[in-house]
């Protein structure tokens, strides 16, 4: 995992800009890094890592990239890559399957240099054009050139894990993993949004459509890629073209307990090969724990492949803890500790304490380019607690919650669509789970109006009561839509905290076999006899605690957020929000911060913390944390 920028440009580049660019992505690959510039008049530019290769193009190109060394070790897989003196590439990701791609290739009489997933991708370009996209299992996002005509193939993975952002200037078009390294360029005049802003107090966070927080930045869409001649892209509208989208599975079949094991089966068998992959790494791997099923089925697993390669070492868990008065009721430790004796791994174990979260939510809001939707500290010392090891690589539990179902608001999709005759033997089963009652009852109520009152007036009753459920989407459909909206924005959360500390995150979970054979299970086998993502808990009862896998008072890494903001941290707070430059900037009467209102959730009111910060950082342009792990330094 890397990062990488870019630009194309009718005009000679100065080759001090894309040296900053890169450099502003340090904290994403401080192991090395390197950079092409393309037929450049007179003396050789001086830059660090500049590769032999200056293509003569109808544009001017140059291209960085930043190292986080994971496989391949050797100068051999330095970026950007070249192959036959023809194709080049900047890449950040991993193809998780790349040795079978090799093989492959190697059928088809390519030859390899190197060990590197990125020599896999240029070549599987070469044999299959655009098609390769189908073939690889990964994360990634990559700008690949084809110099001998003049093209170039954008990519982002399926479900956008790996970031990639863009400008369109007056005859240049530039390219980044973060929008802190767009901005980094001087012609990008990186205009804030304030309508974003104001969306963003009103609706969370979001990473839906290509629009970002700055007028003149978009998103490369996820799932998507782009080929196009060289000196096409900087015309108007670029339209990337969409390669993957799951189909949910829509059936009303009933239970049935001999397919619930079949099921269950396969589940285990695609998460095992899922976990298989992504232990592939030539650096130590270790895995981030929050005491859920999902996280510790993935340490699970981890272990069983590990003993059967004959490792000795111990894995290494890391998680975030809360055992300071006032905030045990986040704190997930009981079940941390149960699983690492269980399991025998060693426990790295971190609090974030009231006192730094000033200075690290600052790095936070730094490292996002955007406001979140949370102050995101418990994945945030979770990433500093592994950067303090020799760790480079984690497994996390990301993504199963939004395709079993294991969050409470999906019950509400569940009886909505539920038959009446179902009702009466679900219903008191849901009810043992703590908080199910209100979304389970609001799920039937709309559902009752379906049926006695027809679509219409069933549409205006659920929006006049303040529902936010749509009675006529199934389930499986309601997680599809979720796949390509909430969870992106967590995926994002994933790869900041990650990358901030120089840390690769992968997903098990979002493997895209994984994906696509969970979309084809029927709901009746994710929330069924009074249990939230039943068939993960089938798969693995009888191989983790009885306590994790049944466990029903799900947690996942909560945050003290009330207990510091209206206790130690609420006139800092408040001294922040307040800001008289942010609220004119925003447009807004201090009467109407809601700091004060007891009746506004703490989730709106860290809304407004986290937009006055992003404010200072990139608009009132204070000075920038430092993100650069520690334990490396600066190449």
């Amino acid at each position: 995992m890397c990062g990488i920028a870019g630009i194309f440009s009718h005009y000679p580049i100065n080759a001090n800009d894309i040296l900053v660019m890169g450099n502003t992505l340090a904290h994403r690959g401080p192991d090395g890094q390197g950079f092409l510039i393309s037929q450049q008049e007179g003396e050789r530019p001086n830059l660090p890592g500049l590769i032999d290769f200056s293509p003569n193009l109808p544009c001017h190109v140059a291209l960085a990239h930043r190292r986080l060394a994971i496989v391949d070790l050797s100068p051999q897989g330095h970026q950007p890559m070249v192959l036959q003196q023809r194709y080049v590439i900047t890449f950040n990701g991993e193809i998780y399957n790349h040795i079978e791609l090799r093989e492959e290739l190697e059928a088809l009489n390519y030859q390899f240099t190197s060990h590197s997933d990125t020599e896999v991708i240029l070549a599987a370009y070469d044999a299959w054009g655009a098609s390769c996209l189908k073939k690889f299992n990964g994360m990634w996002a990559f700008v690949l050139l084809d110099t001998v005509k003049n093209r170039v193939f954008i990519a982002r993975d399926r479900f956008g894990i790996k970031p990639l952002y863009y400008a369109q200037l007056n005859g240049t078009f530039v390219f980044a993993s973060e929008i802190k390294a767009l901005l980094a360029h001087p012609a990008v005049q990186g205009m804030p949004d304030r309508e974003f802003a104001k969306n963003y107090l009103k609706n969370g966070s979001t990473e839906a459509g290509v629009k970002t927080a700055w007028k003149d930045i978009l998103r490369f869409p996820a799932a998507s890629f782009l080929e196009c001649e060289l000196k096409l892209l900087d015309s108007a509208s670029l339209e990337p073209t969409e390669y993957w989208n799951v189909q949910p599975n829509l059936s009303t079949e009933a239970f049935d307990e001999s397919k619930a094991q079949q099921l269950a089966n396969k589940y285990y068998q695609l998460l095992e090969d899922a976990v298989r992959l992504r232990l592939r790494a030539d650096v130590k791997v270790g895995s981030a724990l929050s005491g859920g099923l999902d996280s510790s089925s993935i340490v699970y697993l981890i272990n069983k492949l590990l003993e059967e390669q004959g490792v000795v070492d111990r894995q290494e868990t890391f998680s975030s803890v809360y055992k300071s008065p006032g905030t045990e009721d986040c704190d997930e430790s009981q079940f941390i500790d149960q699983l690492a004796q269980a399991l025998n791994v060693r426990s790295n174990q971190i609090e974030p304490h009231v006192n730094a979260v000033p200075s690290e939510h600052e790095k936070v809001i730094y490292a996002m380019d955007y406001p979140p939707e949370s102050t995101c500290m418990s994945g945030w010392h979770t990433f500093k607690c592994v950067a303090q090891t020799d760790v480079t690589v984690t497994l996390d539990g990301q993504g199963a919650d939004e395709q079993l179902a294991g969050y409470l608001p999906y019950l509400a999709y569940w009886f909505a669509q539920m038959p009446l005759r179902q009702v009466g033997s679900e219903l008191p089963k849901m009810m043992t789970i703590p908080g199910a009652l209100r979304p389970a009852m609001r799920g039937l109520a709309v559902g009752i109006a379906r049926r006695l009152l027809g679509k219409s007036i069933a549409l205006k009753l659920v929006r006049k009561l303040g529902y936010q459920i749509d009675p006529f989407m199934h389930l499986n459909q309601k997680l599809a839509q979720d796949l390509s909206s909430s969870l992106r924005v967590l995926i994002h959360y994933s790869d900041r905290v990650s990358m901030a500390h120089s840390i690769e995150s992968r997903m098990p979970f979002m493997d895209y076999r994984m994906v696509e054979f969970l979309a084809s299970v029927p709901a009746v086998y994710k929330l069924h006899g009074g249990w939230t993502k039943y068939l993960a808990r089938r798969a693995f009862s009888g191989k983790l605690p009885d306590a994790i896998v049944w466990r029903k008072d799900k947690m996942g890494w909560p945050i003290p957020e009330t207990h510091w903001f209206e206790g130690e941290l609420k006139s800092w707070m408040a001294e922040r929000v307040e800001n008289p430059a942010f609220l004119q900037w925003l447009g807004v009467d201090s009467r109407e911060v809601p700091l004060d209102n007891a009746k506004v959730h703490m989730t709106h009111k860290v809304r407004w913390l986290n937009l006055a910060t992003w404010h200072r950082i990139f608009v009132a342009k204070a000075e920038a944390p430092q993100l650069l792990s520690s334990k490396r330094d600066e190449v």
